[in-house]
């Protein structure tokens, strides 16, 4: 096959002109998100074929750090046999978080959402080893990952420090809780971030009803004992305490009838609603149904210390210190960047930003082979008003300072595939394309410069940051391989949009999130849900809706068969509440 014939296959499948269909699936993710994930029909061998005919040539060696939803579904998507993998993480398997929550009750078993690394990447063509050890310094100039293994047991020796070689590094490492510095909360609460979190939630919350019920204790130590706060009033939080309520009143509550009047949940949110992402409607039912079920919902409440028993929170309104006693807290407000990503952050000149800065393509910025993606990491989308005069130059082909809308027919689906503020302004204004808003602010009148500054002006204002969720991760580990699956023969034959930001054009699209809406489990067997077109809806067939598209968005069918009897269990005998 020639190279030009090769390029030809493998450019149409990756535009999307008719060389295979794809099958589109919608999955919620942790935090109430949505995942897309695409099933072929029939897929393209053009990489395949190339990499039969160029066997001789030495293999790229990809180092990818972290197994969450960004670093999986890179390795997933991954089809181009002519790489050599290595994945560092420091758990060896993948798991579902979208369903911590339940396993903090017992609703679903641990082991239901999590895959072996090996046993995922095993079944790809490509050559992967898997190291399960941390790193903990990326060195750019001699391109090598500096590492260290996990040691769960002691008599099996100590750490050991190694190093990996790479051609390309994916920064796929997640985050950890953000604790805003508070004092305390590294000690005494309880995230809900990892697997093995979840497990220690479950027999905290064991741990606190065992100890209420024995006979020397005062009732006033009970109700301390049985005082479960959650702070922070996002998705995650307001999930955990949906199914907390549930297993305590729906399960705990046979076990240890005479203990319920203790019982207290509080949920602490910093603002005045919870659920401030979603849409009005969501979060005033959430708020009406926990008033309801009896979860105390504090507004205003910022959280200023915690101690072994207590938690200091000041209250907005009153301008008050109050204390309140607690068994377990909870705390669910948010992430931080990774001590190894700040490292790396300061090395490579980005110490003024929150978290690692890229570019459309997921490319570190300051580095070619260095690729970040997930809640490590942030797109540095470019404003169309840097670009204006570059754009316009484009457009000017004749060089005479003035256009007409018509000349702006060449370089339109450019600058609306580089500036995807562009596209949102043009919804919120109500307008068909690009062109018609020019022809709104200046009719088929000649434009100048200044005309053109003008009728874009305000499109910047619409630029906003990614979430930080497991949908877009997915997505961007999708995005991410299949740059990679094609990326050789798109070095010799560059084409996709063009850039106003330096010279020719970049030979992949830039990384497009699409965003399909959001759910929000509220116990009860009821479900919020928001999807595009503004469209919401609110009770027990969303949570029919929830329960099939995690089921069927497991990572694997001994995963889906596990989390799906797990359900079917808990329906039959209820919930467990061993502390096992």
């Amino acid at each position: 096959m020639s190279g030009y014939r090769f390029y030809e296959r493998a450019s149409r499948a990756y535009y999307g002109r008719p060389h295979f269909y794809k099958l589109l699936a919608v999955c919620t993710v942790s935090g109430g998100g949505l995942v897309v994930a695409y099933g072929e029909a029939a897929r393209s061998t053009a990489f395949a074929e190339a990499a039969n005919d160029n066997n001789s040539i030495k293999k790229k060696k990809v180092v990818v750090l972290g197994t969450g939803w960004a670093g999986t579904s890179f390795l997933k998507s991954l089809k181009n046999p002519s790489y050599e993998v290595q994945v560092v993480s420091p758990r060896n398997y993948f798991a579902f978080t979208p369903l911590l929550p339940s396993v903090t009750n017992g609703t679903v078993e641990a082991r239901s959402i999590v895959e072996p690394v090996r046993k995922i990447v095993g079944k790809k063509k490509y050559d992967a080893e898997f190291k399960e050890a941390e790193c903990y310094k990326i060195d750019t100039q001699n391109k090598k990952v500096h590492c260290r293994s996990i040691t769960h047991q002691s008599h099996l020796g100590g750490s050991e420090d190694f190093t990996v070689d790479y051609d390309y590094l994916v920064i796929a490492m997640g985050a950890r809780v953000n604790t805003f510095n508070t004092p305390g909360v590294a000690e005494h609460a309880h995230f809900l971030k990892e697997i093995e979190d979840a497990q220690r939630i479950r027999r905290t919350v064991i741990d606190c009803f065992e100890r209420a019920s024995l006979p020397s204790l005062s009732n006033e130590e009970r109700k301390r004992i049985l005082h479960f706060v959650v702070v922070g009033g996002g998705p995650t939080g307001v999930e955990f305490s949906a199914e907390l309520h549930e297993f305590v009143t729906h399960d705990l509550a046979k076990l240890y009838p005479t203990l319920m009047e203790h019982v207290k949940i509080t949920l602490l949110e910093a603002t005045d609603h919870i659920l401030n992402m979603f849409d009005k409607r969501i979060t005033e039912f959430a708020e009406k149904k926990f008033g309801r079920d009896g979860i105390n919902l504090k507004f205003g409440s910022m959280v200023t210390k915690v101690t072994e028993k207590d938690i200091s929170i000041k209250e907005r309104s009153s301008g008050q210190n109050v204390n309140i006693p607690y068994g377990m807290v909870v705390w669910s407000t948010g992430i931080a960047t990774r001590p190894v990503v700040m490292d790396f952050m300061k090395q490579i000149g980005q110490t003024n930003r929150r978290v690692l800065a890229t570019d459309e393509w997921l490319r570190v910025e300051g580095c070619d082979d260095i690729y970040a993606l997930g809640d490590c990491a942030t797109i540095n989308q470019r404003k169309i008003m840097e670009d204006i005069a570059a754009i316009f130059v484009k457009a000017d082909k004749k060089g005479t300072g003035r256009l007409k809308v018509d000349d702006f027919e060449e370089v339109i689906n450019d600058i609306v595939e580089r500036y995807p503020q562009l596209e949102i302004y043009l919804k919120k204004q109500q307008l068909k394309d690009f062109v018609q808003l020019l022809k709104n602010k200046h009719g088929d009148k000649e434009l100048d410069i200044e005309k053109f500054k003008a009728a874009l002006s305000e499109v910047d204002s619409q630029m906003k940051n990614l979430p930080a969720t497991a949908q877009v991760a997915a997505q961007q580990g999708n995005y991410l391989a299949d740059c990679f699956n094609r990326m050789e023969v798109c070095e010799k034959y560059p084409e996709g949009p063009l850039r106003f930001r330096g010279t020719g054009r970049h030979r992949f699209r830039p990384f497009r999130y699409r965003h399909l809406g959001q759910f929000a489990p509220l116990g009860g067997e009821q479900t919020a849900a928001q999807l595009p077109g503004d469209w919401v809806s609110i009770g027990y067939s969303t949570q029919w809706l929830w329960y099939s598209i995690y089921a069927s968005k497991q990572v694997s069918w001994r995963t889906r068969t596990s989390v799906v009897s797990d359900w079917l269990r808990r329906f039959v005998f209820g919930r467990d509440s061993s502390r096992i």
